[in-house]
């Protein structure tokens, strides 16, 4: 089978061997996988794949079960999308099953491959890891992303009010289209205005590095800040006597690496809190944009540019929809 690796910085269709299905596994014919800034680093080699899982690229698809392993309750012929340490960008790729769910009601499956990382990501560090409440503030930077757009329609959806920092006015008024109460532009002084919406009782941080400070200012009394990203670099001051004196909570998270139980419950807590909302129309996938498989560069030149609002997909099957 054909399966998309880096090579030399660049994103290449490479012949593959064809995975086993084994117990408890699925084999999905992929029709599409959604692009991730993790899939950047990678392929500039940057960022490996966790020891046992696939060189191939891709955290998230969606397709056609095609084989089920024993021990499986899918049926040949559901309609999946799933979350995955690699592999997601192949003509087929096999999958833990609990680690794939059913495509909410209404969605293509174009529409299915943009929402596994970006939603888990969301719900794992906002509600499980941060314990947001019902009313309480949240500050999400980098809003107009894949993981912020979707942080922005859950925010909404469970009655917490959000800001964003983003790098456009243009930005901004789509994250506000989504939910934003308001936000700020990235560059010269534009993240101090936040000053203006503080505190935030959670933020939501793939930045880390220069926004340390910031952080800090902003942050409410037993504030939980997040940190997924280092965007802006890996290192920074910090002023300890602010974390003890609004007793913050700093939390480094990834979901990549995590094991296979922890991602089977997180989206077994997904399947149950989030998916229904779809079907209700409160929650929709941010896709912007589909490239075919042939177009992979320009796929990840598009997600590289730092324009996308919400999400890039890449088409592998163009039978499936």
């Amino acid at each position: 089978m054909k399966a998309l690796q880096g090579v030399e910085g660049r994103a290449e269709w490479v012949e593959q061997e064809i995975p086993t299905c084994d117990v408890g596994e699925i084999r999905i014919k992929v029709a599409a996988a959604g692009l991730n800034r993790a899939d950047l680093l990678q392929r500039a080699g940057l960022y490996p794949p966790p020891p046992g899982a696939s060189e191939t690229l891709g955290l998230e698809c969606s397709g056609i079960v095609s084989e089920v392993g024993p021990g499986c309750d899918w049926q040949v012929g559901d309609r999946v999308c799933a979350l995955l340490a690699g592999g997601g960008m192949a003509q087929e790729v096999v999958v833990n099953a609990q680690h794939a769910l059913p495509v909410p009601d209404g969605l293509s499956l174009h529409e299915a491959a943009a929402i596994p990382e970006v939603y888990a990501t969301a719900w794992l560090n906002l509600f499980q890891l941060a314990a947001l409440k019902p009313g309480e503030k949240v500050l999400l930077h980098a809003g107009a992303s894949g993981v912020g757009s979707a942080g922005i329609q859950l925010c909404k959806a469970f009655g917490n009010p959000c800001w964003v920092s983003v790098g456009s006015a243009d930005r901004l008024a789509y994250c506000e289209s989504l939910g934003a109460q308001g936000g700020v532009l990235r560059g010269e002084d534009g993240p101090n205005a936040l000053r203006d919406f503080a505190p935030f009782d959670v933020i939501l941080d793939p930045v880390g590095g220069n926004y340390v400070g910031l952080n800090l200012d902003v942050i409410a009394l037993d504030g939980r800040w997040v940190n997924i990203g280092l965007m802006g670099g890996r290192k920074a001051e910090v002023d300890l006597a602010k974390v003890l004196g609004k007793r913050v909570q700093l939390i480094g998270s990834t979901l990549r690496s995590r094991d296979d139980q922890f991602k089977a419950d997180l989206l077994r807590d997904l399947h149950a809190q989030v998916w229904p909302l779809f079907a209700e129309g409160r929650l929709k996938p941010q896709l912007e944009r589909t490239f075919a498989a042939k177009d992979a560069e320009l796929a990840f030149a598009e997600l590289a540019s730092n324009k996308v609002n919400g999400k890039v997909v890449l088409v592998v099957d163009e039978s499936l929809s």
